[in-house]
C-alpha cells in the first residue's frame, strides 16, 4: 500500500503467454495466445491495451523459449506495438514458475512499485480497466478483479450431489495488482506452490487485500466453449 498520488510512472506490467494451453491443443493444433483474432495473435490484444495504459515503466513478457522469435516477429508486425520495447522472459513449466521468474527479473529494480500480472488468454482488456486498478493500489497490497456467481453451484463426489450456496461466492480473474517487495517475497519464503492464483497467496499470507468488480469479459479462453463465445463477438474464423 502506498500514497494516493504515488501509483504512477515505476510500476511493472507482467503478461504471461509461457503457457501450452493443453486443453485446446489438440482443437487449435497450435498455442492459444496465438489465435488469430481479429486479425492478430490473441496476446497482443491485452498487450496493447497495457501499453495504451500509460501506467508502466517497464512490460514483462513471459514466454516459452521457443516461442521467443514467433512473439518478436508478431510485434514487429504490429503497427502499433512493433517501437514499444519489452521484457522478454522465460517462463517454467508451470504458472507459478512462470510468474517466479518474472518476479526475480525484476529484482535490481530500484525504489518500491506494484507489479500488475494478467494472463495473455483474457484478451478483452481494457485500458480502462488497467487504469482503474492501478489508481487503487493506495488502498491495498493486493487488488485483484473478480465477478460474483449468478448461477447455481454444486460439488459432486462419490456421495452423490450437494448445492452449494453461492451468496458471497466469486469468480476470480486477472489483472491481478501487488506490490511487488511483499509478493516477491510470498514467493521465495512462503507456500506457494498449490495455489492457482496470486492474490489466493496474497490472501493466505495475511496481505490487505482488494478485491474490485469485474466484468464478464475478462473471460479466460480456455475450452472449445470460450472459442464459440470468440466467434460471437469478433470476426473470428470458424
Amino acid at each position: 500500500m502506498r500514497e494516493k498520488n504515488e501509483w504512477k510512472k515505476n510500476d511493472v506490467a507482467i503478461l504471461l503467454l509461457a503457457g501450452k494451453g493443453e486443453r485446446l491443443l489438440s482443437a487449435l493444433k497450435d498455442k492459444k495466445q496465438f489465435l488469430d483474432f481479429d486479425g492478430k495473435a490473441l496476446f497482443l490484444h491485452p498487450l496493447t491495451s497495457l501499453v495504451l495504459s500509460r501506467c508502466f515503466s517497464k512490460i514483462v513478457l513471459v514466454l516459452a523459449k521457443e516461442d521467443e522469435e514467433r512473439v518478436r516477429r508478431c510485434l514487429r508486425q504490429d503497427t502499433f506495438l512493433q517501437k514499444e520495447k519489452f521484457q522478454f522472459v522465460y517462463g517454467g513449466q508451470t504458472r507459478n514458475e512462470s510468474v517466479r521468474n518474472a518476479l526475480n527479473s525484476l529484482e535490481k529494480k530500484k525504489g518500491n512499485f506494484f507489479v500488475l500480472i494478467h494472463d495473455a488468454a483474457r484478451p478483452f482488456l481494457t485500458e480502462k480497466q488497467v487504469e482503474a486498478i492501478m489508481s487503487k493500489t493506495y488502498r491495498a497490497d493486493a487488488l485483484t478483479y473478480c465477478i460474483p456467481l449468478s448461477d447455481s453451484l454444486f460439488r459432486q463426489d462419490g456421495k452423490g450431489i450437494e448445492y452449494l450456496d453461492r451468496k458471497n461466492l466469486y469468480l476470480v480473474q486477472t489483472p491481478q495488482v501487488f506490490d511487488y517487495r511483499k509478493l516477491l517475497s510470498l514467493y521465495r519464503t512462503g507456500d506457494v506452490e498449490d495455489t492457482t492464483d496470486d492474490f489466493s497467496k496474497a490472501v493466505r499470507a495475511g496481505m490487505k487485500t482488494l478485491p474490485l468488480p469485474g466484468d464478464l469479459s475478462l473471460f479466460k479462453v480456455t475450452g472449445e466453449d470460450d472459442l464459440s463465445l470468440l466467434r460471437m463477438l469478433s470476426v473470428l474464423p470458424s
